[in-house]
Protein backbone atom coordinates (compact mmCIF):
# COMPACT_ATOMS: atom_id res chain seq x y z
CA UNK A 1 0.00 0.00 0.00
CA UNK A 2 1.20 3.43 -1.13
CA UNK A 3 2.25 6.58 1.85
CA UNK A 4 -0.58 8.32 0.27
CA UNK A 5 -3.22 5.39 0.84
CA UNK A 6 -1.82 4.61 4.31
CA UNK A 7 -2.44 8.26 5.15
CA UNK A 8 -6.16 8.80 3.80
CA UNK A 9 -6.83 5.37 5.84
CA UNK A 10 -5.61 6.68 8.89
CA UNK A 11 -7.99 9.38 8.87
CA UNK A 12 -10.99 7.00 9.04
CA UNK A 13 -12.54 5.97 12.18
CA UNK A 14 -15.65 4.43 12.07
CA UNK A 15 -15.87 4.44 15.66
CA UNK A 16 -15.68 8.20 16.74
CA UNK A 17 -18.44 8.80 13.87
CA UNK A 18 -20.63 7.52 16.85
CA UNK A 19 -20.78 10.97 18.30
CA UNK A 20 -22.42 11.32 21.85
CA UNK A 21 -25.59 12.89 22.32
CA UNK A 22 -23.86 16.13 24.25
CA UNK A 23 -21.23 16.49 21.30
CA UNK A 24 -23.95 16.38 18.79
CA UNK A 25 -25.89 19.38 21.91
CA UNK A 26 -22.53 21.50 21.47
CA UNK A 27 -22.47 21.94 17.98
CA UNK A 28 -25.54 22.32 17.71
CA UNK A 29 -25.65 25.44 20.26
CA UNK A 30 -22.44 26.79 18.45
CA UNK A 31 -24.54 26.66 15.19
CA UNK A 32 -27.27 28.46 17.10
CA UNK A 33 -24.86 31.03 18.14
CA UNK A 34 -23.07 32.01 15.37
CA UNK A 35 -26.73 32.13 13.55
CA UNK A 36 -27.42 35.02 16.41
CA UNK A 37 -24.52 36.82 15.42
CA UNK A 38 -25.12 36.48 11.58
CA UNK A 39 -28.72 37.37 11.90
CA UNK A 40 -28.07 40.88 14.11
CA UNK A 41 -25.10 41.79 11.82
CA UNK A 42 -27.24 41.67 8.54
CA UNK A 43 -30.25 43.24 10.07
CA UNK A 44 -27.83 46.00 11.48
CA UNK A 45 -26.29 46.32 8.24
CA UNK A 46 -29.85 46.32 6.63
CA UNK A 47 -30.48 49.47 9.03
CA UNK A 48 -26.96 51.40 8.66
CA UNK A 49 -27.25 51.38 5.03
CA UNK A 50 -30.30 50.20 3.56
CA UNK A 51 -29.16 50.50 0.35
CA UNK A 52 -28.73 47.74 -0.76
CA UNK A 53 -28.70 45.82 2.35
CA UNK A 54 -32.31 46.06 2.89
CA UNK A 55 -32.23 43.65 0.29
CA UNK A 56 -30.02 40.84 1.59
CA UNK A 57 -33.42 39.06 2.59
CA UNK A 58 -33.44 37.68 -0.97
CA UNK A 59 -29.75 36.79 -1.18
CA UNK A 60 -30.40 34.38 2.06
CA UNK A 61 -33.27 32.91 0.25
CA UNK A 62 -31.53 32.42 -3.56
CA UNK A 63 -28.65 30.65 -1.02
CA UNK A 64 -31.37 28.55 0.19
CA UNK A 65 -32.96 27.57 -2.97
CA UNK A 66 -31.26 28.22 -5.63
CA UNK A 67 -27.33 27.38 -4.60
CA UNK A 68 -23.97 29.69 -4.10
CA UNK A 69 -23.88 30.67 -8.21
CA UNK A 70 -27.35 32.56 -8.09
CA UNK A 71 -26.70 33.50 -4.90
CA UNK A 72 -23.30 35.72 -5.20
CA UNK A 73 -24.10 36.33 -8.81
CA UNK A 74 -27.14 38.54 -7.89
CA UNK A 75 -25.23 39.69 -5.14
CA UNK A 76 -22.91 41.37 -6.90
CA UNK A 77 -24.70 42.75 -10.00
CA UNK A 78 -26.99 44.45 -6.96
CA UNK A 79 -24.32 46.35 -5.77
CA UNK A 80 -23.96 44.52 -2.61
CA UNK A 81 -19.94 44.67 -1.23
CA UNK A 82 -17.59 41.53 -1.55
CA UNK A 83 -17.66 41.63 2.89
CA UNK A 84 -20.94 41.35 3.07
CA UNK A 85 -21.35 38.71 0.49
CA UNK A 86 -18.50 36.87 2.53
CA UNK A 87 -20.26 37.01 5.82
CA UNK A 88 -23.82 36.38 4.24
CA UNK A 89 -23.45 33.62 2.01
CA UNK A 90 -19.66 32.13 3.48
CA UNK A 91 -21.62 31.88 7.18
CA UNK A 92 -25.37 30.96 5.84
CA UNK A 93 -23.91 27.38 5.08
CA UNK A 94 -21.52 26.83 8.26
CA UNK A 95 -24.91 27.29 10.25
CA UNK A 96 -26.83 25.12 8.40
CA UNK A 97 -24.04 22.15 9.05
CA UNK A 98 -23.81 23.00 12.68
CA UNK A 99 -27.21 23.07 13.39
CA UNK A 100 -28.67 20.04 11.05
CA UNK A 101 -25.43 17.88 11.17
CA UNK A 102 -26.68 16.79 14.52
CA UNK A 103 -30.00 16.25 13.69
CA UNK A 104 -28.69 13.94 10.84
CA UNK A 105 -26.39 11.84 12.63
CA UNK A 106 -29.01 11.00 14.86
CA UNK A 107 -31.46 10.06 13.22
CA UNK A 108 -28.69 7.67 11.25
CA UNK A 109 -27.89 6.68 15.16
CA UNK A 110 -31.52 5.65 15.56
CA UNK A 111 -32.26 8.47 18.69
CA UNK A 112 -33.70 11.22 16.58
CA UNK A 113 -37.70 11.19 16.96
CA UNK A 114 -40.26 11.65 13.86
CA UNK A 115 -40.72 15.39 13.39
CA UNK A 116 -41.92 17.84 10.61
CA UNK A 117 -37.99 17.89 10.27
CA UNK A 118 -37.88 14.53 9.29
CA UNK A 119 -38.80 15.01 5.09
CA UNK A 120 -35.65 17.58 5.20
CA UNK A 121 -33.93 15.14 6.74
CA UNK A 122 -34.54 12.46 4.41
CA UNK A 123 -33.45 14.29 1.49
CA UNK A 124 -30.03 15.63 3.14
CA UNK A 125 -29.33 11.63 3.58
CA UNK A 126 -30.53 10.42 0.25
CA UNK A 127 -28.20 13.46 -1.25
CA UNK A 128 -25.10 12.32 0.71
CA UNK A 129 -25.97 8.32 0.06
CA UNK A 130 -25.91 9.12 -4.03
CA UNK A 131 -22.60 11.52 -3.11
CA UNK A 132 -20.85 8.88 -1.03
CA UNK A 133 -19.74 6.45 -3.85
CA UNK A 134 -18.25 9.89 -5.37
CA UNK A 135 -15.77 10.84 -2.28
CA UNK A 136 -15.35 7.73 -0.88
CA UNK A 137 -12.38 6.35 -2.82
CA UNK A 138 -11.15 10.03 -2.78
CA UNK A 139 -11.46 10.60 0.69
CA UNK A 140 -10.41 14.17 2.19
CA UNK A 141 -9.43 15.13 -1.49
CA UNK A 142 -13.15 14.03 -3.02
CA UNK A 143 -14.92 15.51 0.06
CA UNK A 144 -13.39 18.77 -0.24
CA UNK A 145 -14.20 18.78 -4.30
CA UNK A 146 -17.94 17.72 -3.14
CA UNK A 147 -17.95 21.35 -1.03
CA UNK A 148 -15.85 23.56 -3.21
CA UNK A 149 -17.82 22.81 -6.75
CA UNK A 150 -21.18 24.41 -6.56
CA UNK A 151 -23.34 21.82 -8.04
CA UNK A 152 -26.97 21.11 -6.63
CA UNK A 153 -27.44 19.31 -4.39
CA UNK A 154 -24.09 19.60 -2.69
CA UNK A 155 -22.49 22.18 -0.47
CA UNK A 156 -21.39 22.39 3.45
CA UNK A 157 -23.92 19.92 4.87
CA UNK A 158 -23.71 17.04 2.59
CA UNK A 159 -20.64 17.21 2.34
CA UNK A 160 -20.73 17.14 6.21
CA UNK A 161 -23.34 14.01 6.37
CA UNK A 162 -21.00 12.27 3.40
CA UNK A 163 -18.07 13.13 5.69
CA UNK A 164 -20.01 10.87 8.51
CA UNK A 165 -20.97 8.16 6.27
CA UNK A 166 -17.20 7.66 5.25
CA UNK A 167 -16.47 7.50 8.60
CA UNK A 168 -13.76 10.28 8.16
CA UNK A 169 -12.65 11.70 11.43
CA UNK A 170 -15.38 14.70 12.78
CA UNK A 171 -12.60 17.22 13.38
CA UNK A 172 -11.27 16.45 9.44
CA UNK A 173 -14.73 16.65 8.39
CA UNK A 174 -15.14 19.96 9.63
CA UNK A 175 -12.16 21.13 8.22
CA UNK A 176 -12.23 20.08 4.80
CA UNK A 177 -16.03 20.99 4.79
CA UNK A 178 -15.41 24.56 6.26
CA UNK A 179 -12.28 25.22 4.09
CA UNK A 180 -13.53 23.90 0.75
CA UNK A 181 -16.70 26.50 1.09
CA UNK A 182 -15.07 29.36 2.49
CA UNK A 183 -12.38 29.23 -0.74
CA UNK A 184 -15.20 28.63 -3.08
CA UNK A 185 -17.49 31.34 -1.61
CA UNK A 186 -14.10 33.55 -2.36
CA UNK A 187 -13.20 32.66 -5.71
CA UNK A 188 -17.03 32.88 -7.07
CA UNK A 189 -17.11 36.90 -5.31
CA UNK A 190 -13.77 37.61 -7.27
CA UNK A 191 -14.97 35.63 -10.24
CA UNK A 192 -18.52 37.43 -10.57
CA UNK A 193 -16.46 40.69 -9.47
CA UNK A 194 -14.25 39.91 -12.52
CA UNK A 195 -17.47 39.36 -14.79
CA UNK A 196 -18.99 42.26 -13.76
CA UNK A 197 -15.91 44.62 -14.95
CA UNK A 198 -16.10 43.06 -18.26
CA UNK A 199 -19.53 43.46 -18.61
CA UNK A 200 -19.71 47.23 -17.48
CA UNK A 201 -16.97 47.83 -19.96
CA UNK A 202 -19.87 46.90 -22.31
CA UNK A 203 -22.70 48.06 -21.36
CA UNK A 204 -23.54 49.11 -17.53
CA UNK A 205 -27.13 48.11 -17.94
CA UNK A 206 -26.54 44.68 -18.98
CA UNK A 207 -24.79 43.85 -15.55
CA UNK A 208 -28.16 43.35 -14.09
CA UNK A 209 -28.87 40.02 -16.08
CA UNK A 210 -25.83 38.56 -14.93
CA UNK A 211 -27.96 35.93 -12.15
CA UNK A 212 -30.20 35.06 -15.03
CA UNK A 213 -27.42 34.24 -17.13
CA UNK A 214 -26.09 32.00 -14.58
CA UNK A 215 -29.60 30.21 -14.08
CA UNK A 216 -30.25 29.92 -17.81
CA UNK A 217 -26.34 27.97 -17.67
CA UNK A 218 -27.70 25.99 -14.51
CA UNK A 219 -30.85 24.95 -16.54
CA UNK A 220 -28.51 23.94 -19.67
CA UNK A 221 -26.45 21.88 -17.62
CA UNK A 222 -29.27 20.15 -15.70
CA UNK A 223 -31.21 19.21 -19.06
CA UNK A 224 -27.65 18.15 -20.20
CA UNK A 225 -26.73 16.03 -17.44
CA UNK A 226 -30.31 14.62 -17.49
CA UNK A 227 -30.16 13.56 -21.44
CA UNK A 228 -26.98 11.97 -20.63
CA UNK A 229 -27.93 10.21 -18.19
CA UNK A 230 -31.49 8.64 -20.17
CA UNK A 231 -29.24 7.95 -23.27
CA UNK A 232 -26.65 5.80 -21.00
CA UNK A 233 -30.58 4.20 -19.75
CA UNK A 234 -31.27 3.50 -22.87
CA UNK A 235 -28.26 2.15 -24.40
CA UNK A 236 -28.30 -0.52 -21.39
Amino acid sequence: MSRCAETVLRTYDHAVTDLSKRVLNRIAMAGWCLFAAWAITLVTWAVVEPDPHAQGWRLVLELAFLGRLVNIADGIASGFSQTYLLIQSGTQDVILLLIVYPLVVAAYQGSSKKDWLSGAIDRVRRSAEKHRRIVEPLGVIGLWGVVFFPFWSTGALVGGVVGYLIGLRTTIVFASVFSGHLISVVSLIWFFDSMRGIIESFDEGLVRFLPWLVLVGLALVWCGTRLVQRLRREER
